[in-house]
């Protein structure tokens, strides 16, 4: 599987850690988009990681940079302009690269398991993606099985949003070609919303992280609320993870974390770390 990650506009340096991470678990192929003059910052993975200049790419949907006025681009430098272009960007590179069977990291998601073990479960007909409410949709690990796919959800991107608000709309216009992550499992589910977000727990047997898990275990971005947030509960994920016990336990020579539910361990695929502190999880 391909690891793609994209870092434009504003250098985030967690992204190193990252990277660092999915060396560790063995992956051998990743490639990060990134602004020519960040390149450097990324020269002690020279032998592990291709870097792709975005001046390389092509823009077939004439998005890049677009500032469309029913969205706020100031606020923090850019933020929703740049994630929202990394798609875009995302999909020229595979598409003019042929990369298919790609995975999507933002940069503030931590893995935990190489990803060869999503291989047999998912499948080149859907894009994969966690919600975690019936309305939204994080696009914080993504599946892209062949570049067709993206562009054809790409077509109706709305410019006047922002990526959550994007995805949580398309995967909703496009249900032929979504599927989700589960946040959690089955057995976890008692309303019709907790099966919504937990559906496909019996093909992947592994929990995904849209957000709320990273947040209630490492708190939120200390822009957004100072100080020390650990065991925030996300007010919008209709699993709430201080309800379940979580453990730490290594395999391999790598601590994985697990969610336990009516003493059933389950393995955690990834952690969104909105706090920004990577490091403190790898």
């Amino acid at each position: 599987m391909n690891i793609v990650l994209v870092s434009i506009g504003n250098f985030q340096e967690y992204i190193l850690s990252n990277i660092r991470q999915l060396l560790r678990l063995g992956h051998t192929s990743i490639y990060v988009i990134v602004n020519p003059e960040f390149i450097p910052y990324f020269n002690e993975f020279n032998e592990h990681v291709k870097c792709i200049s975005v001046t390389s790419l092509r823009d077939e949907f004439n998005y890049y940079g677009y500032q469309h006025p029913a969205c706020n681009w100031h606020f923090r430098n850019g933020f929703n302009l740049h994630t929202s272009s990394r798609f875009f960007y995302l999909y020229a590179f595979i598409k003019q690269y042929n990369i298919q069977d790609v995975l999507h990291l933002e940069n503030d998601v931590l893995v935990f398991h190489n990803s060869t073990l999503l291989k047999d479960k998912v499948d080149s007909e859907h894009i994969y993606v966690p919600i975690d409410c019936p309305n939204r949709a994080i696009a914080s690990v993504v599946y892209i099985p062949r570049p067709d796919l993206l562009g054809e959800i790409l077509s109706q991107y709305d410019v006047g949003r922002n990526d959550m608000e994007n995805f949580s709309m398309l995967v909703r216009q496009f249900p032929t070609i979504f599927r989700t992550f589960p946040i959690g499992s089955t057995s976890m589910a008692h309303t019709e919303e907790e099966r919504l977000v937990t559906q496909n727990w019996e093909k992947f047997h592994i929990v995904f992280d849209a957000a709320a898990i990273g947040q209630y275990l490492g708190g939120v971005d200390p822009r957004n609320i100072p100080g020390d947030t650990t065991g925030f509960v996300n007010e919008t994920c209709v699993i709430k993870y201080n309800q379940h016990e979580f453990s730490w336990m290594e395999t391999d020579g790598i601590r994985r974390p697990y969610v336990i539910h009516e003493g059933v361990v389950m393995p955690i695929f990834n952690l969104h770390i909105h706090s920004k502190n990577l490091d403190k999880f790898m």
